[in-house]
């Protein structure tokens, strides 16, 4: 069972109802614990409008953080996201993998067929998530998930 850690945010159409549509997304891979906190921030490259993003905790078998980001990467898809956009464009969903049971490194490795079309030849992943510890927005509802974690008796191990 793996412990990982993932940023939810959105700042197109009904951005409550996108979190919302992720946080369920997410419990179809595992057993889900959402922070209690959302927070409202402003789109870092001035292109959209506000955010809302919080962090949820996901449960899990297996351990390979890359079949883990194809599938967050499909949920985004489901839930909308649109990648021809650009890379800092508005979005419906985003799901951003912050740690993986304490796993680091960088992996780069080819696109699954289903998602080629969407993303490009090849995906990349590096963790923890790069600038995860620089964002309020990650580590504030971090902070709070970690509270609610204790409250439902699930050690942090990430």
């Amino acid at each position: 069972m793996i412990q990982a850690v993932i940023a939810l945010g959105s700042n197109l159409g009904d951005r409550e109802a996108h979190l919302a549509a992720g946080l369920e997304g997410l419990r179809t891979l595992g057993r889900v614990i959402p922070s209690p906190q959302v927070m409202e921030t402003p789109d870092e490259s001035g292109q959209g409008p506000a955010y809302l993003n919080t962090v949820a905790l996901l449960m899990r078998p297996g351990a390979d953080p890359r079949r883990l980001l194809e599938e967050l990467l499909r949920l985004e898809l489901q839930n909308g996201r649109n990648r021809a956009d650009g890379r800092n464009a508005p979005r419906t969903l985003d799901l951003d993998l912050i740690t993986v049971g304490g796993k680091q490194g960088s992996w780069a490795w080819p696109t699954p067929a289903d998602l080629a079309p969407h993303l490009g030849p090849e995906l990349s992943l590096e963790l923890p998530h790069p600038r995860a510890f620089t964002r309020a927005f990650v580590l504030e509802p971090w902070r709070a998930l970690e509270g609610e974690m204790i409250c439902q008796g699930v050690i942090p191990t990430s």
